[in-house]
């Protein structure tokens, strides 16, 4: 018992948020590039914003985020709980299995994940912050996990940026080390432990 809460206590705690300064910035990043019309998939509207300035593209998301949250804001923080639980379900196993694979412990930090109204997903480099979905059901074809997948997916980020920087020392440019986190990824994501944790693709 003493061995398995140890191995616990070394595990990130994920600390789930509703934060609509957070949807906010991430709705910037997506603006500038090509999936930005898969982030608005369910708010067409927001296409509008393509053509302001930056500053006016700011006050315009600040404007339809606030309207959104009058309505949403209560049923993301009452999804918010059932994310927890299905979390909580597979996080111990996925953990121990990505320590495993990249041979190397999970980075010490402040883990959170806002949970978004929105269609794409995002780590904010060199931090351990993110973004996932508030649907689960969703992939080709569509299923449930699609949640757990996301966290996941930006957890191996998150482990791979550690391990690279205690490996390699920035051996490669910005571009290629952008590059490698997302091929790095799709690997680990279809090794047979990872499909048999996050059932979902």
């Amino acid at each position: 018992i003493i061995i398995e809460q140890n191995m616990k206590n070394r595990f990130p705690e994920i600390e789930f948020r509703v934060n609509k300064e957070a949807e906010l910035e991430v709705a910037l990043f997506f603006l500038k590039k090509s999936s930005f019309d898969k982030f608005i998939k369910d708010y067409p509207e927001l296409k509008k914003a393509k053509e302001l300035s930056e500053e006016e593209a700011k006050k315009f998301f600040n404007g339809k985020i606030n309207e959104y949250y009058l309505t949403k804001e209560i049923e993301l923080i009452e999804k918010k709980k059932t994310i927890e639980e299905n979390w909580n379900k597979i996080k111990d196993k996925f953990f121990v299995e990505a320590e495993k694979i990249f041979d190397h412990k999970w980075p010490k930090g402040e883990y959170i994940a806002n949970i978004s109204l929105f269609g794409m997903y995002r780590l904010t480099p060199g931090t351990k912050v993110f973004s996932i979905p508030s649907i689960d059901y969703a992939g080709n074809p569509p299923a449930y996990g699609h949640i757990n997948y996301t966290i996941i997916h930006e957890l191996l980020h998150i482990m791979f940026e550690d391990f690279y920087k205690n490996n390699f020392k920035n051996e490669l440019n910005k571009e290629q080390y952008y590059e490698l986190l997302e091929i790095v990824n799709d690997i680990v994501l279809n090794l047979p432990i990872m499909k048999e944790i996050t059932k979902w693709q």
